[in-house]
């Protein structure tokens, strides 16, 4: 009697001819130890890796091979109905199973116990206009109705790339350096691991894939851009369809928790650029565009050095916030925060900021926004439901607007604070806000104008300069040594103007 092979016995990898198709055809319909072939859904397969990362960076066309092992590791033998390429034909990617290749296979058997090699190819043109900087796709398994994926992904374009499959990521050295030659790309969630340095040197481009960004644990960022060649942060989509597309990138951190129900899992979304302890970090003309949260600053810094000094940054179309504080300390100056689904900028849980002649304007048009413009709370309810204080003192707002497009209804105040214990002083002085609340603290604001509508010059083309010349809009001093406006324009002297941009005569 003739016993049945084993199916490790019948694979070769790359022995230049592939008999293995024929041979098991063979072997599964005749002989006297015909297999019994599963059709229980409850069975399924395991897999190498859950995702195959092909990390070859190509300078010119090229291809790379990687192999993804199959197991069965069921008593019983299994038929895997297809193997497919979502992508089908128009897919980069190519499938060689056991000889046959193609975009799908049929039909394919796998002994109990037992395994299958697959190997993996792609192909990447890094010079063609429509090569993305990542190129995705998934291997689709069906099993008695059981489907399963694992991920394919590919460097496509000729960048820097930074990141990987590990949940962190962090940078290979401890003083790292960006520069503007080629463009850079960050996959997952890339740390400036604590102690160190990330320098970004200015015309940078920063494309960030979604679900990723860039951590900054107890350690130092500086973002150096010039007026006119800014350091961008933005998404890695390049077609031109995403061009305005918010809530592209930003770090998602998944969690599991146990509930009467059973394990439970959320996804919660943190801040595209996130300071965790930031040591002193300084961003001066930076552009975040289109992510979810653009800047998240936590519980960081000391009175004498801020965690943030940011400067002459336009942070704009974020899905959720543009600036999000929990109990930070920020200086800065010339910033332009605008159109976000949420709030263009939450300081929330206490800290200390110091801000003058920014503006806040949310004219967010992707949908109904329940939130302020501006937000601020000096308080949180610990896990124990115990409401915990956590002051504003020394915070200050000097020549700033906050505004948005919900200004007109009754109902709703573009500035809105919750404070246990407001400062002793106004910490929002010589400033245009939207507030209608009767209950709201007025001895926070000094010399504000609480019911005047900014006279942008064109909130419908996101143009935030003034275009009046009333003196409403004088503003004061300011704590900081300012010059120039957001434009690289002189400031006037002794009443400089509110927001961002200085009108000039």
């Amino acid at each position: 009697m003739d016993m049945p092979l084993n199916l490790r016995d019948r694979t070769k990898i790359f022995t230049g001819f592939f008999l293995g198709a024929a041979l098991l055809a063979g072997l599964f319909v005749s002989g006297c130890g015909k297999v019994q072939f599963s059709e229980n859904p409850a069975l399924s397969l395991e897999f190498s890796a859950d995702t195959v990362l092909f990390d070859t960076v190509f300078t010119t066309i090229g291809s790379v091979t990687l192999p993804l092992k199959v197991y069965n590791w069921n008593a019983e033998a299994l038929r895997i109905d297809e193997i497919e390429l979502v992508g089908g034909s128009e897919s980069p990617f190519r499938v060689n199973i056991d000889g046959e290749v193609g975009p799908s296979v049929t039909d394919w058997p796998i002994l109990g116990d037992d395994s299958l090699w697959i190997f993996l190819e792609v192909t990447v043109d890094p010079s063609a206009a429509s090569t993305p900087f990542i190129i995705e796709d998934e291997l689709r398994f069906n099993t008695n109705g059981n489907e399963q994926r694992v991920s394919l992904i590919a460097w496509g374009q000729n960048a820097h790339f930074h990141g990987g499959l590990n949940e962190l990521n962090p940078l290979p050295s401890c003083d790292e350096v960006w520069t503007n030659d080629l463009p850079h790309v960050i996959y997952g969630i890339v740390e400036v691991d604590m102690g160190c340095t990330l320098t970004i040197k200015e015309g940078t481009q920063i494309h960030v894939h979604d679900g990723g960004g860039l951590l900054v644990f107890q350690s130092t960022l500086r973002i150096e851009g010039e007026l006119g060649n800014e350091v961008v942060f933005q998404g890695d989509r390049l077609e031109s369809s995403y061009v305005n597309v918010p809530g592209q990138w930003g770090i998602e951190i998944d969690f599991q928790f146990e509930t009467e129900y059973g394990i439970e899992e959320i996804t919660a979304q943190r801040g595209g650029i996130w300071l965790y302890g930031g040591v002193e970090c300084t961003m001066d003309y930076a552009v975040l565009r289109n992510g979810t949260i653009g800047l998240q600053v936590d519980t960081t810094g000391t009175d004498e050095s801020p965690a943030l000094d940011i400067r002459n940054t336009i942070i704009h179309n974020m899905s959720a916030y543009g600036l999000y504080a929990q109990g930070g300390t920020i200086d800065g100056y010339n910033n332009l925060i605008y159109d976000c689904g949420q709030s263009t900028a939450a300081f929330t849980l206490g800290g200390a900021y110091k801000m003058d002649h920014c503006t806040f304007a949310n004219y967010w048009a992707e949908g109904v926004r329940q939130s302020p413009s501006v937000l601020f709370t000096d308080w949180y309810e610990d896990i124990n439901g115990n409401i915990q204080e956590r002051s504003l003192e020394g915070s200050a707002f000097n020549n700033c607007i906050f505004w948005g497009n919900n200004y007109s209804l009754t109902d709703f105040d573009e500035l809105v604070v919750s404070l246990l214990n407001p400062p002793t002083s106004p910490f929002i002085r010589f400033s245009a806000v939207d507030v209608q609340d009767p209950e709201f603290p007025m001895g926070i604001l000094e010399a504000t104008l609480t019911d005047n509508t900014p006279p942008f010059a064109s909130t419908s083309d996101r143009d935030f300069h003034l275009s009046s010349n009333n003196s409403l809009w004088d503003g004061v001093a300011s704590q900081f040594a300012i010059g120039l406006d957001l434009d690289g324009l002189p400031r006037a002297i002794g009443q400089p103007d509110m927001g961002c941009y200085e009108r000039q005569q």
